[in-house]
Formats: structure tokens, sequence, C-alpha cells
């Protein structure tokens, strides 16, 4: 691993243990202010469909960021692979780093709804969600063999090689997908359902079928 992937990979860590601290302090700061109950959950309509206590809403994302960091920090130490993750340290953290942001993103949306900065969750979210996937789908093509961290079907983790020709394929789909999730946000309201469904059922559905078919290529 080259300096400058241990100085990248670094840098995504520090940023992203300033993001939950980040959260943790707005949390503080929002939570006398925040009513009894906070709307947590919306449709795809941006309808509110479920609330969470003042505590939940101020906290539970956070926590659940601290322990996504956490976890990302144990997987290199317990993967039976982990001598492959040296050479991804930068794509590893990169990409934590994204889903961390993202997530700091939707606490503050969330708790902006909760204290009357928004009345729901702006639509360009489904931005973030697009970038998201932009984010990791450029980086699928260089993931290590590895048995936590990218796409995990039976096939994938079965053979090595079905592995890597499952990541390259996946990784252009997915950075299309994530332009075109990205766009439904400015979208009329009724499209944002079933498009997203259909886009979510292509991004999952058609890695895991290629992974099945490449396995059976190579095993038959």
């Amino acid at each position: 691993m080259s300096n400058l992937e241990n100085h990248q990979g670094g840098w995504a860590k520090i940023l992203s243990a300033f993001l939950i601290i980040a959260d943790f302090l707005i949390a503080f700061w929002a939570y006398p202010q925040l009513g009894d109950r906070v709307p947590s959950h919306w449709n795809l309509a941006g309808e509110v469909n479920g609330y969470s206590s003042r505590f939940g809403g101020a906290f539970m994302l956070p926590l659940i960021l601290l322990g996504i960091y956490l976890l990302f920090w144990i997987i290199p130490k317990i993967d039976p692979k982990k001598a492959n993750y040296p050479a991804m340290s930068r794509i590893y953290w990169i990409s934590t780093l994204a889903i961390i942001f993202f997530l700091s993103l939707m606490h503050v949306g969330v708790l902006g709804v909760g204290l009357g900065y928004f009345t729901t969750l702006p639509r360009w979210y489904f931005s973030g969600i697009g970038i998201l996937f932009i984010i990791l789908g450029n980086y699928f093509g260089k993931i290590k063999f590895n048995y936590f961290f990218g796409i995990r079907t039976s096939w994938t983790l079965a053979s090595e090689e079905v592995w890597y020709r499952t990541h390259r394929f996946a990784g252009p789909i997915w950075m299309v997908g994530g332009i075109l999730i990205g766009v439904l946000g400015f979208m009329p309201s009724q499209w944002v359902g079933p498009l997203f469904a259909v886009a979510m059922v292509i991004l999952v559905g058609a890695p895991t079928l290629y992974s099945y078919v490449q396995f059976k290529k190579l095993n038959f």
C-alpha cells in the first residue's frame, strides 16, 4: 500500500470521526427543543408514517453512525480475508465516509423537521442517495475479495473470480442508477415511488443474477 493510500485512508477515517462528533453535538443542542414525538420515517411521497421519542429522534442516528464506524474498524481485523484489506484501505474508508456523510445529512433533516425548519424531508435527499450509489459504484471494481464489504451473494462468496466479475459488472450499473435516483427528487411526486422501486430492483437484482450466471459458467 502506497503512502498516498495510507494518507487518503487516514483522512477519511478522521473526517468520519469528526462528522459523528458533530452529529452528537447537534443532537445535544436539539434535544431540549424537540417535542415528545419526532417524525422519523417517511414514505416515498414524503409523508410522515413513523415517529420516535425525543431521545430517539435526537440520538438514534448518531448512535447508529458510531456503531457503523466502530464496526468498520473491527471488520478488517476479524475478516478471514483480512490480508486483502491493506490493498483497498483508501477505498474502504472513503466508502465508509460516504455512508456516514449521507446518514449525517439524514440526521440533520430529521432534526430540521422535528424543530420546524422543514415541513418534510427535502426532496433533494434523493440526490444524496444517488451520490452515495455513484461513489460506491465507482469503487466496486477495486474492492478486494472479502466477506463483509461489497456485493455478498452465495456465488460471489464461493468464488473469487465471480466476486471480481460481479463487482466490475455492478459498478457502472450503480453509477448510472445513482444518477437516475438523484433526478427523482426533481420529478412529480407520483412518479417517485414506482421509479425508485424499479431502480432498486435493478440495482440489487442485476448483480445478484449476474453472479449466479457467472458462477454457473465457471463451475459447469
